[in-house]
């Protein structure tokens, strides 16, 4: 029997203002497509009376160019209001794979039964991708703002690897809600009209792309290039207004989803699915970066899943996660273990409630339900054959210098627990450095500053109390970087809650100054916390004479610190001095901006030479970022010859800066490593097992 939708107060009345706001651009955008259309009419009839003016031999041959000359604007106007304006947006699938209900039976009865269930349209078409989602898109263009195109539906098989049954099918029935939006008849445009908008005015990409193919055209060109800047910021100015109000919306049909999808499986399974996807998705991405950092070594894999459920299990081992059928148990209280945060706002411009809203709305509902704990896969026919053919499609565009060599689910293993031992802390000191930096002291007046109320052994140090105080002031600080926001207007807010009160946002400068206070007060505890602690390894390093080699680590990790913080000014500064190479720009602009770049580059050098010279940073640097350091400072580079850009040598400059940040970034985490590992050989001199 199908279940009829309801739809909330709420939910209408956001429904109605985003229909107006859509409505307001529509009438925008058709009256700059009528005046484009305008202009170009005009410039073919000046064309005619162009022609119509030549008085005779002499003048003919000017006035015939002048023809040509408007002609042409004309045309390539005309081609770009086309192009730009009539643009169909399509989504790459050359990741995915169709299947249909001949390919996977019991996934095609699965969802078959889910939109009967909900009595609305079955998918157009059914994908499945790598990762770790699901989602509802459509092919459309400029006709889809009058005419819906119907909903395909993808499933990334990184869910299907992370899921029990149950779960899957609150995650379909939740895309499944957005397919049941529809019966509200025009609001079930919204969506479709808010994605061919943003796409046509924030794909800064293809934008780009379109206005290089014409700058070809020569000096005319630049008639269309400032033309469409014009367009665009229209536009742009229209579509805030729809955004904001589509954003607040998007939010509301999340919440529908979300009940639509517990109403199908409970909410039980709901809020375990929503749970698990953030663990999920963050094994996933390790798994993208190892492997992305393996392309020098043509590494890749057969079967990626075997590997993403080893790292998803191993994280959640990490924290002493519950398991059931091998599945790592998620709560609310783990996802917000470490968040100390007061401070509540609405998020207008995000489109997405946050998880615990959403699982606070899910509980709210209490909709019980059959919980089974089996595996999703148990709806996925010939499971490994498909497996290795959707990781395929995930290597096949990346940029191998040779053959690819496979690396095995044990190798992979043996290099993922090297990784983990060369980055993780020692378990037995909790949470308590992951979060933060080590507070810089003076090392010789702090041996020298004895205090009676300094620790006496490691467990006292690493207590429940001192680690509740870090997370406190964690919380607290990022607290007061949202409130400054607010005060400054970057953040556009009317109304905020802190601790259980609710505040104007001109009352966030007068709040922000009062946890400073705080803020300083529990900086200065931990503080006197760091150096007690030094003080305890330092006591036990001397009865083996170790306390120099603890003093110098210490210094080596304060300094590496402060260097950080150079490094990432320089580096944030490159990547700023180097975006007007990704747009237009006469040539005249580009000399101007190389002559800005070349400046900020030479600082950016400096600092890879010294990548090269210092021991800190060389024993942490493979042979293949040794190469490339090398190959970038063998040079002083020539981006643009008055005409062109060289593109091999923006290459350079470009993995440079990637291994820079790579290279720079750990560096202070590698020597604090070091130094814990180094307190640990002093705890255990002490007390030998």
């Amino acid at each position: 029997m199908s279940k009829q939708q309801s739809y909330p107060g709420k939910y209408r009345a956001q429904a109605i203002r985003s229909v107006f706001a859509i409505i307001f651009f529509i009438l925008i955008y058709l009256l700059v497509l009528i005046l484009s259309f305008a202009i170009v009419s005009f410039l073919f009839y000046s064309s005619v009376l162009v022609l119509k003016a030549a008085l005779g031999p002499r003048s003919v041959f000017l006035y015939f160019f002048a023809f040509v000359i408007i002609v042409v604007v004309a045309i390539s106007l005309l081609i770009f209001i086309f192009l730009f304006f009539f643009r169909k947006q399509t989504i790459d699938r050359s990741g995915w794979i169709e299947i249909t209900g001949q390919t996977q039976s019991k996934l095609f009865k699965l969802i078959e039964s889910i939109s009967k269930e909900l009595n609305t349209n079955f998918p157009q078409k059914v994908y499945l991708g790598a990762g770790v989602e699901a989602m509802v898109f459509y092919d459309s263009n400029f006709r889809n703002l009058f005419i819906p195109s119907k909903e395909n539906l993808m499933i990334g098989l990184g869910l299907v690897n992370s899921m029990t049954d149950c779960e899957l099918k609150t995650i379909i029935a939740h895309e499944f809600g957005h397919f049941t939006q529809r019966s509200l008849n025009v609001y079930s445009y919204i969506y479709i009209e808010n994605q061919i908008i943003y796409k046509m005015l924030m794909d800064e990409a293809f934008y780009q792309y379109l206005i290089l193919e014409f700058s070809k055209l020569g000096g005319f060109s630049w008639i269309v290039i400032y033309y469409s800047r014009f367009v665009r910021w229209i536009l742009r100015m229209a579509y805030n207004i729809v955004s904001k109000s589509y954003m607040a919306l998007s939010r509301e049909l999340e919440f529908h989803a979300d009940e639509v999808s517990a109403g199908i499986g409970g909410s039980a399974p709901a809020i375990s699915a929503l749970l698990r996807a953030g663990l999920a998705a963050d094994a996933f991405h390790y798994l993208w970066q190892f492997y992305y950092g393996k392309i020098s070594e043509n590494l890749k894999t057969e079967n990626v899943y075997p590997q993403h459920k080893f790292v998803m299990n191993r994280i959640a081992k990490e924290h002493s996660l519950k398991f059931i059928n091998s599945i790592p148990q998620m709560s609310k209280e783990i996802l917000s273990g470490f968040n100390r945060s007061k401070l509540v706002i609405e998020n207008q411009w995000a489109s997405h409630p946050s998880v615990e809203d959403r699982v606070k709305r899910l509980e709210e509902l209490n909709i019980e339900s059959e919980v089974s704990h089996e595996s999703a896969w148990n709806f996925i026919i010939n499971k490994e054959e498909l497996q290795k053919e959707i990781t395929e499609r995930l290597f096949k565009n990346w940029q191998f210098s040779d053959t690819p060599v496979n690396l095995s689910y044990e190798d992979f293993e043996q290099k993922y627990m090297e990784e983990v031992h060369k980055s993780q802390y020692d378990e037995r000191y909790s949470y308590f450095y992951k979060y933060r930096t080590i507070s810089n002291f003076d090392l010789k007046l702090t041996i020298d500053d004895q205090e009676i109320n300094d620790f006496k052994n490691f467990d006292e140090i690493y207590c429940e109390e001192n680690l509740n105080l870090i997370y406190q002031f964690t919380g607290l600080t990022n607290d007061i970087r949202t409130l400054d926001s607010i005060s400054k207007g970057e953040i556009e807010i009317d109304i905020f809650e802190y601790d259980g009160a609710k505040y104007k946002s001109k009352q966030s400068n007068e709040l922000c100054e009062r946890l400073k206070k705080v803020h300083e007060k529990i900086h200065n505890q931990i503080v006197e916390l760091d150096k007690k602690v030094f003080r305890f390894f330092h006591s036990l390093a001397k009865v083996n004479s170790m306390q120099e080699e603890l003093i110098r680590k210490y210094e080596t990790y304060f300094y590496m610190v402060e260097e950080d913080k150079l490094n990432l000014k320089v580096y944030l500064e490159m990547i700023d001095v180097i975006q007007f190479i990704y747009r237009i720009h006469s040539f005249n602009q580009i000399k101007i901006k190389m002559t800005d770049m070349k400046e900020k580059e030479n600082e950016f050098r400096e600092r890879v030479k010294k990548l090269l010279s210092e021991g800190n940073y060389l024993e942490r640097i493979t042979d293949n970022q040794k190469e490339i350091l090398q190959n970038y400072l063998s040079e002083d580079h020539i981006y643009f010859d008055g005409e062109n850009y060289d593109q091999d040598a923006l290459k350079i400059m470009e993995e440079m800066i990637f291994q820079f940040y790579e290279i720079c970034s750990g560096a202070p985490d590698y020597e604090l490593k070091k130094l814990l590992d180094f307190q640990i050989e002093i705890l255990e001199n002490k007390n030998p097992v």
